[in-house]
């Protein structure tokens, strides 16, 4: 409603007057509005898009098995915090791991090791072909959040892992995900000792392992 008309409408029709002038207010309101909604838009850019802030990580890190070792020593690795750490009920871990009877490595997400509400974080992992150089980006697709997988030496399992809760690295992005490549290189039965390498991408929703700050 033009609101020049407002006055002739008042004088004919007092009764409406009130209802006029909220209808007035409102449109009003609604325009700028969405004029300062396209004046944000602009200065910041596309909303939906990510970018990266941070380098990925390479480290080398050595854990012990679950089984025949004591509980006091290091068998899961934190992703975020890239270091071993120890498997309990608190489930700071990201993944555990184990040594079966032929000296293969086992790698476990936490809800298979720990079965409390601190324990049901979803963590998906999956096999990759090719080298540990050779990866230079996680799948999209294919993660397997309830089964444990066999790594003899050399072979890679690439980690999905969510970090959203609260309080977490990925609480307010628009992905929930943190990516790693780890490979075992070899094993220690004497000691039951696991010695690995991982690359990790601290950048919610990055998928790349290339040296650097990721651009995609």
């Amino acid at each position: 409603m033009n609101c020049h008309k407002l006055r002739g409408i008042i004088e004919k029709q007092p009764l409406q007057s009130l209802i006029c002038l909220i209808i007035c207010m409102k449109a009003r309101l609604a325009l700028l509005a969405t004029m300062c909604v396209a004046v944000i838009l602009s200065a910041c850019g596309d909303p939906t898009s990510l970018k990266a802030s941070l380098p990925t990580f390479v480290d080398t890190l050595s854990v012990f098995a679950l089984s025949g070792t004591p509980p006091s020593y290091p068998s899961g690795v934190s992703i975020v915090a890239r270091q071993a750490v120890r498997v309990d009920g608190f489930a700071s871990f990201d993944v555990a791991f184990d040594i079966d009877a032929s000296g293969n490595g086992i790698i476990y997400p936490v809800k298979l090791v720990v079965s409390s509400p601190s324990g049901s974080r979803p963590v998906g992992m999956q096999k990759s072909a090719g080298t540990f150089d050779q990866i230079v980006e996680a799948p999209k697709t294919g993660y397997e959040t309830d089964s444990a997988l066999v790594m003899a030496p050399g072979e890679v399992v690439i980690v999905e892992t969510a970090h959203n809760g609260s309080g977490d690295l990925c609480q307010f992005s628009l992905s929930p995900n943190l990516y790693a490549k780890v490979v075992m290189d070899s094993v220690n039965l004497a000691s039951r000792t696991l010695y690995l390498r991982m690359v990790f991408d601290p950048n919610c929703g990055f998928r790349s392992f290339a040296d650097g700050i990721p651009t995609s």
